[in-house]
């Protein structure tokens, strides 16, 4: 009998009991005698059907006895009762067993341990639709499909792992430490207001990016997988730290929070105010505002200002008690007086020790926690003095240096008697302070002149001492002085280094690339030839390519352009790759440009993030961004905005090989486990670069061999330009011989996987420097090496006009491959369109799901394009978006009697004229070079020739 069958009688039961009386008189309806049999059937099929009590033990009626009193209190009250709980415990246990057994796609396995929850066969972590409810996850406001809404469910995708416990809770594949959006609510981590979707807000969540550990206890406060020290955006808000108000984003500002950092222990106690794992005593900038201390009105973020601040530096310790230099150098104490306080403290009774600290307080009584700072206080009172004196002459004017510490020496002998001892002490260090009264300021006029002089006091042992550390101060303080006047911009280009002895010769460079003069003529010659056919690429640009790029609108597609600074521009080098790989070494190296007032900033540090452009020029110049966005060459640069243009240096020089080429520096890649956002298209500019390159070296250490996201990212770019990509394994002197062939094998084997070439790239083991290779090296390998590196380098020179043909080329292809797409999903949409229908939602649906329509598959076939040189079907529908698809000509309708088809030019262009510009070029420079040979063996060239190359 069914769970429905068995409610029914169960009800009636109850309604027969509970109207016995009246059924009785009315003489209608069953007795319960007559209902009795339906009950005790009901109660068995309870018991066979196994509903268990909480023991786990199958229940059973409790004994009735023989009575069948009618009776309202007795008889069938126990019964009911009875039935009761047996009903409520069954649809309870039937619940919790749903629940534990929920399968969202009836394939047998629970929700909590299926990878694919929804059975489309997708894996939950790449499923954009876990729980196959047709909204995506970012948009899902029950990810899981287990009917608990994401702010209340434990465990959001549903694996089975609470999300205090799950390092991915969105299910999205990506960890916690690098999901810009770790709870998949469609909001960015800077700017949802729920970090961890949990429901509570961040400002009052205690456990803000959902890992189980509390903010006071969390070393990840925002779950980006930078510890906080280390993190430059403390609670994952999208603000910097130095220019956040509420730093721990608790919800309170800065200047009202009593915990600064977040971290659990009050300001007060906080050896770490602001959380950057600097001690406050060495921290510049102690509350994290972003302004240095020296400059800072309000030095521990406390919303008072300095000048009207009891404690200064927020340690807890008012200023009057307080010896350390305003938050800045706490651990500045006088050690040399260390053993003279201990033999002081030997010296004095019990009664004395105990009583210093009330001598030393004077107004409100410190804590008992704070008493081990008391405990330094304990000194002798000249030390005291002295010190305090140094202190505050630091801060203010001198004036107030003299006067501030005496209100501290009269009322000592009134709160606490000292012994004679004690008196004598004291007497001697006032009559020593008021002969010091001038010195602080004569040390200050001395040490401009001669900063090792140091006042040395023959009176006492420990007076000596104190001044020693006192002279310090002054000349680290004057130090500091000299410091911030030297101190460059963030953004100095130039670096000043020492220079090495022995520095190997740079001659073979010079002979390898073909700078002397002797080169000069034939360059010359060839010059002249490739103008000729930099003019016929310019020609056939203009009447074959240019008409498709205009009528189907190209540059609205991609960024990749092509127009007369791509074609008559100087050959490109390129070189990326990881920071301090050296990069900026080689450039210096290879213009001659080391150890001079223009050498690029070098060193194991990572150099600031400039896209640094090398061009030739009569005098040494540095170009910013709005003046190299100006020049002909990088003026396509301006499409990506004024953030690049900031990004941008150019030095201009006069080096011999910058007569020749152009070489461009890309920052170093820095490999950050969350993805970092720019102000400009990092990617993009690098493809600009990429595109127009004629050799591309992806430099690397030894000892920085990882490959990343951002790396996998860049040698994607690189995808169809294999052929012109080099290696390059610098400072490799600096790995052992028998360690080199692993390390050139560990970065081939990294690399290799992510290149589309079936052959590995080339790659050049050497140390491109000027500094003797060191002990042990493989001298002979690494130099010839370099000679390898040159070479091909002077190869790509020599090829450029070839490089500039293949451009055109892959550019022309490109436009026939785009014009041939929107012919194809025009003459779709016109099979497809009907007299009265709505052309608008054709096209739209067209565009949004072109495989329903076969476009890719069909302009495969019927066309010679390859499926892999097509954009994907987001870019179009993007560009169909700026361009409606109706508002295009079919490439039929192009045609004209008298011009002819573009689509038939551009075929022509692709397939004939480009490549036999190549064989063209190679005639006219054999010929070219032998006129000047002949010229030279007759002698008529070596006279005239000087005035021309002048």
């Amino acid at each position: 009998m069914g769970r429905l069958t068995i409610w029914f009688l169960l009800g009636l039961t109850l309604i027969a009991v509970s109207n016995n009386v009246g059924f009785v008189n009315a003489d209608v309806g069953p007795s319960e005698s007559e209902c009795r049999p339906y009950i005790e059937k009901a109660i068995h099929e309870l018991k066979t059907d196994g509903v268990r009590d909480g023991s786990g033990e199958l229940q059973s009626d409790q004994p009735r006895g023989d009575d069948d009193d009618d009776d309202d209190d007795g008889g069938h009250s126990a019964v009911d009762e009875k039935e009761t709980i047996e009903i409520e415990t069954v649809e309870l246990d039937s619940t919790e067993d749903a629940k534990s057994a929920n399968d969202l796609d009836g394939d047998g396995i629970p929700d909590d341990e299926d990878d694919d929850i929804d059975g489309d066969g997708i894996p939950n972590e790449k499923d954009d639709d876990i729980d196959g409810d047709g909204i995506p996850n970012d948009e899902d406001d029950d990810i899981d499909g287990d009917g608990i809404p994401n702010e209340d469910d434990d465990d959001i995708d549903g694996d089975g792992v609470p999300n205090s416990k799950d390092e991915d809770i969105d299910g999205d594949g990506v960890p916690n430490s690098r999901d810009e959006d770790i709870d998949g609510d469609g909001k960015a981590n800077h700017e949802d207001d729920d970090l961890d979707g949990d429901g509570t807000p961040n400002h009052e969540d205690e456990d803000l990016d959902g890992d189980g550990v509390p903010n006071e206890e969390d070393d990840d406060l925002d779950g980006d997988g930078k510890i906080n020290h280390e993190d430059e955006d403390l609670d994952g808000d999208g603000v910097k730290n130095d220019e956040d108000e509420d730093l721990d984003g608790d919800g309170k500002v800065n200047h009202e929070d009593e915990d600064l950092d977040g971290d659990g222990v009050k300001n007060e106690k906080d050896d770490d105010l602001d959380g950057d794992g600097t001690n406050n005593s060495q921290d510049e900038d102690l509350d994290g505002d972003g302004v240095p201390n020296e400059k800072d009105d309000d030095l521990d973020g406390d919303g008072i200002l300095n000048e009207h601040d009891g404690d200064v530096d927020g340690d807890g310790v008012p200023n009057e008690h307080d010896h350390k230099d305003s938050g800045e150098n706490a651990d500045d104490d006088d050690d040399d007086d260390d053993e003279d306080d201990k033999e002081a403290v030997k010296k004095r009774s019990k009664r004395e020790v105990d009583a210093a600290p009330v001598l030393d307080i004077q107004a409100p009584p410190s804590p008992a926690e704070e008493f081990p700072v008391e405990e330094e206080i304990v000194k002798e009172a000249s030390a005291e003095e002295e010190a305090e004196v140094e202190a505050v002459k630091e801060e203010e004017p001198e004036q107030e240096a003299v006067q501030e510490p005496e209100p501290e020496v009269e009322p000592e002998p009134e709160v606490q008697p000292e012994p004679v001892q004690q008196e004598e002490e004291k007497a001697e260090s006032a009559e020593v302070k008021e002969e010091e009264k001038p010195a602080p300021v004569e040390e200050a006029e001395e040490e401009s002149v001669q900063p090792e002089a140091a006042p040395k006091e023959p009176e006492a042992v420990q007076e000596e001492a104190q001044d020693e550390p006192q002279v310090d101060a002054a000349q680290e303080a004057a130090d500091d002085d000299d410091d911030d006047d030297d101190t460059k911009p963030e953004d100095e280009l130039l670096w000043e280094g020492h220079i090495p002895e022995n520095r190997r010769s740079r001659q073979h460079i010079t002979e390898l690339l073909q700078l002397d003069e002797e080169f000069n003529a034939r360059e010359k010659a060839t010059d002249n030839v490739a103008e000729i056919i930099l003019r016929d690429i310019k020609r056939i640009y203009e009447n074959a390519v240019k008409p498709l790029e205009t009528l189907y609108k190209y540059r609205d597609l991609s960024n990749r352009h092509f127009s007369d600074p791509e074609i008559f521009s100087k050959p490109l080098i390129l070189f990326m790759g990881p920071w301090s790989g050296g990069k900026s070494s080689i450039l210096n190296y290879l213009t001659d440009n080391e150890y001079t007032p223009n050498s690029l900033r070098t060193g194991a540090e990572p150099s600031p993030a400039y896209f640094n452009i090398l061009m030739w020029g009569n005098e040494t110049e540095v170009l910013d961004g709005t003046q190299l966005a100006a020049d002909y060459t990088f003026a396509g640069l301006q499409k990506f905005g004024q953030g690049l243009e900031e990004r941008l240096r150019g030095l201009k020089m006069k080096s011999k090989i910058l007569e020749k080429v152009n070489i461009v520096e890309i920052p170093g890649i820095l490999e950050v486990r969350k993805q970092v956002s720019r102000v400009f298209p990092f990617n993009d500019a690098c493809q600009w670069f990429i595109d127009r390159a004629d050799i591309i070296f992806l430099v690397y250490d030894p000892a920085k061999l990882d490959v990343g996201p951002e790396t996998e990212a860049i040698l994607d770019q690189l995808k169809g330009r294999e052929y012109q990509t080099r290696i390059i394994l610098n400072k490799a002197d600096t790995v052992k011989p028998e360690e080199l062939l692993r390390v050139q094998g560990a970065l081939i084997w990294n690399i290799s996987p992510l290149m589309s070439s079936a052959q590995p790239p080339l790659m050049y083991t050497t140390s491109l420097w000027t500094h003797p290779y060191q002990d042990g090296a493989p001298a002979r390998l690494l130099l010839a090496q370099e000679r390898a590196f040159l070479r091909d380098l002077r190869t790509a020179i020599d090829k450029r006009i070839e490089h500039k043909i293949a451009s055109a080329r892959r550019f022309a292809v490109r436009v026939r491959n785009h014009a041939k797409m929107v012919d194809c999903y025009l003459n779709t949409f016109n099979n497809h369109k009907t007299l009265f229908g709505n052309k608008k939602r054709i096209a739209d649906d067209i565009i949004d799901h072109p495989q329903n329509y076969h476009i890719y598959e069909g302009l495969s076939t019927l066309t010679n394009i390859s499926r892999y040189d097509l954009p994907d079907p987001e870019v179009y529908r993007d560009f169909f978006r700026l361009n409606p698809l109706y508002e295009f000509k079919k490439l039929r309708d192009t045609c004209t009697y008298f011009r002819g088809c573009p689509i038939t030019k551009l075929d022509l262009a692709i397939a004939y004229e480009l490549p036999e510009l190549a064989g063209k070029y190679k005639k006219m420079s054999e010929a070219a070079l032998a006129a000047i040979e002949a010229q030279q063996q007759d002698g008529t060239l070596s006279q005239a020739e000087p005035k021309r190359t002048s």
